[in-house]
């Protein structure tokens, strides 16, 4: 089950203001923040990744739901290193 981290309102790594920030099985993070000019999400599973990814102010929500979709998905399926390695490589180019 995700759990929200910062409270909405806060300043987000990108500089924005954060409007969601979520932690899953304590295993990863992901920060949603509306900047100047766009939106920005930021991922990361511990001391494996980290991702950021951009988007207009109307798509942004949806990516970050379906983000979070894909990172439970894969911390929730048992895999190999080369798997894992696989995912890292698949979902950064995806977003």
């Amino acid at each position: 089950m995700w759990r929200s981290i910062l409270v909405p309102g806060d300043r987000g790594s990108e500089g924005g203001t954060v409007l969601a920030d979520e932690e899953y099985k304590g295993s990863c993070r992901i920060t949603l923040e509306k900047c100047e000019s766009c939106c920005a999400v930021t991922c990361g599973i511990y001391g494996a990744m980290v991702h950021t990814a951009f988007a207009d102010g109307e798509s942004c929500l949806a990516m970050y739901e379906e983000m979070k979709k894909d990172l439970q998905e894969f911390l929730d399926t048992e895999t190999s290193r080369e798997e894992e390695l696989a995912f890292y490589e698949s979902f950064c180019n995806k977003y």
